[in-house]
């Protein structure tokens, strides 16, 4: 199923059932065996078969990113760069916040950093600050180790099977051993500023732009090692602004594009797209099998 988070709810695209209503969807995340969703920025629930599920709430409306680890425990990003676990109780990840150089963390866009984007692999945690970095932890979050300087302007984190793939302002970053060593690359982009990125077995999928203020953005697909081609039959020949963090996806071959009110499907690794409406503004989307 292809999931739509809007202004307004979420739903399935493909059975055009409405799974929840009158609330904006702030971000999704997948678990062991179902898939999680924050609502109103404050609220955890998790999609069980036809049944939605509340996991817990954060005593504020301040959540912006949500991952969810391979034992089930759920990690939500705050504003501020912080994180919280989020169940029945709230408990804080202290560690993260004394991490060395947080201090020094600025975001161009806002008053504080931001917990833009999260990732899972296994019982690996990866978070991305805005604008503060990649980091990671692999003991639910008691110990954190930083693999990307700031300098490099992360607006997105994805993970899958060991691989971890970045969109950045400097282009696409992507570790194939866990963190360790990176590799870069803008081949073929008609420029280096990324803000969205998915990967599906071993090609990836970003959207790139001149900048922030974009009037010219387009998603490309490549091989990991490979040049990047752009993604056109069906497309806009330019997208007006940025395809942004948590608007693109991909699974087996399957890709959707999020962009306004319109949703692009690829059934062909990204070859060609078809467009579809929904009721209200998208704030996330992401494939699923539930």
């Amino acid at each position: 199923m292809l999931l739509v988070g809007t202004e307004q709810g979420l739903l399935d695209l493909d059975t055009g059932s409405t799974l929840v209503d009158g609330r904006t969807v702030t971000a999704l995340a997948p678990g062991p065996r179902t898939w999680h969703a924050l609502l109103d920025r404050q609220v955890v629930i998790r999609l069980d078969g036809g049944e939605v599920m509340t996991v817990g709430e954060l005593p504020a409306d301040d959540g912006q990113s949500l991952a969810v680890l391979a034992d089930g425990t759920v990690v939500v990003g705050r504003t501020g760069a912080r994180l919280a676990i989020v169940g029945a109780q709230v408990e804080d990840v202290g560690a993260f916040e004394q991490v060395p150089h947080r201090a020094q963390w600025k975001n161009p866009a806002n008053p504080t950093p931001d917990t833009r984007s999260m990732a899972t692999s296994a019982e690996d945690l990866w978070v991305n600050v805005h604008v503060g970095g990649l980091w990671h932890s692999g003991d639910r979050g008691e110990s954190w180790q930083g693999v990307i300087e700031p300098e490099a302007d992360i607006h997105e984190v994805r993970a899958q099977d060991g691989s971890v793939a970045v969109a950045a302002a400097v282009g696409f970053g992507w570790s194939k051993d866990g963190g360790n060593s990176w590799s870069w690359n803008t081949e073929g982009l008609h420029d280096s500023y990324l803000r969205a990125v998915c990967i599906d077995g071993d090609t990836a999928y970003v959207s790139a732009s001149d900048g922030p203020f974009t009037k010219r953005g387009a998603v490309y697909r490549a091989r990991f090692e490979s040049a990047f081609v752009r993604c056109r039959e069906g497309l806009p020949e330019w997208f007006p602004d940025n395809v942004d963090t948590g608007h693109l996806d991909a699974a087996g071959g399957r890709v959707g594009i999020g962009f306004g009110d319109e949703i692009y499907v690829s059934e062909d690794h990204g070859e060609s797209w078809q467009a579809n409406k929904v009721p209200d503004a998208i704030t996330v989307l992401r494939l699923a099998q539930i």
